[in-house]
């Protein structure tokens, strides 16, 4: 099956996740070393101090600084993986301090008011690219979503959109199981764009807070979607779907975890039914602002290792395919429980 997915343009389970970004947290930090910065003893004299401090007085970035801004962080970042320059990344946050109120995108990020990362509103938010009315938060608001992280998070609603229209096309009335449903906007769009559809979509979501917003956006669709207020390594399924998808949990799994949620997310198939698992790519160019900026740490994963996760999860490798939304940040693994091969 191939999907053709627009250009550019969930929540995750709080309870679900937490040892996981705690081992994420851990290990981050000490996966890849860019340049070997033991011998830096000041690497602010390495940093664009300045740079970065008229960007704040400016009440955030123009356009025109938005390339400087962003191979700075980049730079950042990079200096910044020594452990012995911790404090120069307190410095940072200090200066940036004035724009990490919760009300901004990278505040929201940063302060985490729901208690993880990545939480439905944000989210949503970032579905809705919303900016702040206040001219002191404007552009930090326009700087976060032109960054191609929040781009690939709008193109995976459209992908899921494509996915959902698909196999409505080609079947009907389809049972689909959405994992970790965060704010609903995705299936909002798809009920309001596809009125005579006759599918149904179960939702399990580990935030309550999450699931009163998403019923409340899906008020009018609630005969066609069900909300499973559950954590999903705990959920069991009283009935096999033909669609699974789950675009924003897998990221904030360690391997063991995703492997595990991944053979059981398989198991509640139908025969000929398919799997679409979200993962960020390992080539995600936003990485340093989200961990600088946001403390937002996911585990990025390639092609390779996606299907390695299959693999290891007892899946042939014959019944895998890996896709991406267009700027191929976002990848998906796509598993079919089928003897056909895609």
């Amino acid at each position: 099956m191939e999907l053709t997915v627009s250009p550019v343009e969930n929540q995750k389970a709080a309870g679900e996740i937490t040892s996981s970004l705690n081992d994420k947290t851990n290990t981050a930090k000490t996966s890849e070393s860019f340049h070997d910065t033991a011998s830096i003893h000041n690497v602010e004299e390495y940093i664009n101090m300045d740079f970065i401090k008229k960007i704040v007085r400016n009440n955030g970035p123009d356009t025109a600084d938005h390339h400087e801004l962003k191979a700075e962080i980049e730079r950042i970042g990079k200096l910044l993986e020594n452990k012995a320059a911790s404090h120069e990344h307190k410095k940072l946050l200090d200066i940036i301090s004035p724009v990490l109120a919760v009300h901004t995108m990278q505040g929201h990020a940063y302060q985490k008011p729901h208690g993880y990362a990545g939480d439905f509103e944000i989210i949503d938010k970032i579905y809705t690219s919303f900016k702040s009315d206040d001219e002191k938060y404007r552009r930090w608001d326009e700087f976060f979503h032109a960054q191609e992280a929040p781009c690939a998070v709008r193109n995976r609603k459209t992908f899921f959109l494509n996915v959902l229209n698909y196999f409505t096309q080609d079947k009907g009335s389809i049972r689909v199981l959405n994992v970790g449903s965060g704010p609903g906007r995705d299936m909002l769009e798809y009920f309001e764009n596809n009125q005579q559809s006759t599918i149904h979509i179960d939702c399990i979501e580990n935030d309550k807070k999450a699931v009163e917003y998403a019923s409340r956006l899906c008020k009018p669709h609630l005969g066609q979607i069900s909300f499973i207020n559950a954590n999903v390594f705990k959920f069991r399924a009283t009935q096999k779907y033909d669609v699974i998808w789950s675009a924003g949990l897998f990221d904030y799994l360690n391997d063991k975890r995703f492997i595990f949620l991944l053979k059981k997310l398989y198991s509640f198939l139908k025969e000929d039914g398919f799997l679409y698992v979200g993962n960020f790519s390992d080539q995600n160019p936003t990485r340093k602002y989200m961990e600088l900026f946001g403390n937002w740490h996911l585990f990025h994963r390639n092609e390779q290792q996606l299907r390695d996760m299959a693999l290891q999860a007892g899946i042939s490798r014959a019944n895998t395919k890996i896709s991406s939304e267009p700027l191929g940040i976002n990848l998906f693994l796509e598993i079919f429980k089928s003897d056909l091969v895609l």
